[in-house]
């Protein structure tokens, strides 16, 4: 197996080099550690957020309406499940990391 060393970013995505050199002009430490530091802006505000927030308090955790009407379906034996449905639950449990399938 052949490993190879890690490539290069894009010139877009290289990381700026900060230099601790002054060409002849003062600088003041704050503006220098102002245009080092990170920012990020989010693009909802925070009464958006408590919307939402607020609306889902308001969903129910567990869906009564659809777990009866599965129940009836399971009481009468009409429950049917097709092999790719069976397969693709179990292949979304094995990616998820769900612990509670049988080995």
């Amino acid at each position: 197996m052949r490993v190879d060393g890690p490539l290069p970013l894009p010139d877009n995505l290289q990381p700026q080099k900060v230099g601790s050199t002054r060409s002849g002009s003062t600088q003041n430490s704050s503006t220098a550690v102002q245009s080092n530091q990170d920012q990020a802006q989010l693009s909802v505000d925070n009464e958006t957020i408590q919307q939402l927030k607020a609306q889902l308090a308001q969903v129910p955790e567990v869906r009564q309406e659809r777990v009866e009407a599965l129940r009836q379906v399971v009481g009468n034996g009409n429950y049917q499940v097709s092999d790719q449905q069976l397969a693709d639950a179990i292949h979304s449990n094995l990616l998820a990391g769900d612990s509670s399938t049988p080995q």
